[in-house]
């Protein structure tokens, strides 16, 4: 799953890096060091009032889809994990976090077994390809405008 996100996250990032070398309608594009304010900033790039907002239209729903497992992927990466195996041989995992939200700490626990752990990466594999599928579009309609 890590590798999924990071994928994305690159891919993110590159299309926030070309959206920004555009001539004029780039030169607001922000480039945070968090990955979550670069999903952020290319969402609001491509918003209803983005400057890409036209070109972006596309790519909106699989970047929302993408953006939905933001919990997971701070769970799995700032998390501790335990990880037990049951008498039949299948793993189960249990995910701790602390989070900061509101100016109060969240601790929040997320336990999968097996399968709930292939079937999550399966759909965060699919929504990744979307994701890099609609950027890459993108990118490439705007490299045939410019």
């Amino acid at each position: 799953m890590i590798e999924e996100f990071a994928r994305a996250e690159a891919v993110v990032t590159e299309a926030l890096i070309q959206l920004s070398n555009v001539p004029a309608k780039g030169k607001n594009i922000n480039l945070p060091h968090l990955v979550g304010q670069r999903f952020a900033a290319l969402a609001k790039a491509i918003g209803t009032d983005g400057p890409f907002a036209v070109e972006g239209k596309a790519l909106s729903k699989s970047l929302e889809e993408f953006i939905a497992f933001e919990t997971l992927r701070a769970t799995l990466c700032h998390g501790t994990q335990t990880v037990t195996v049951d008498h039949k041989g299948r793993w189960h995992v249990t995910l701790r976090v602390q989070a900061l939200r509101g100016g109060k700490a969240v601790h929040e626990t997320l336990v999968l077994d097996e399968n709930e752990a292939i079937e999550r990466c399966k759909m965060i594999h699919a929504a990744r390809q979307r994701l890099e599928s609609k950027i890459s579009l993108m990118i490439s309609g705007l490299a045939r405008q410019g």
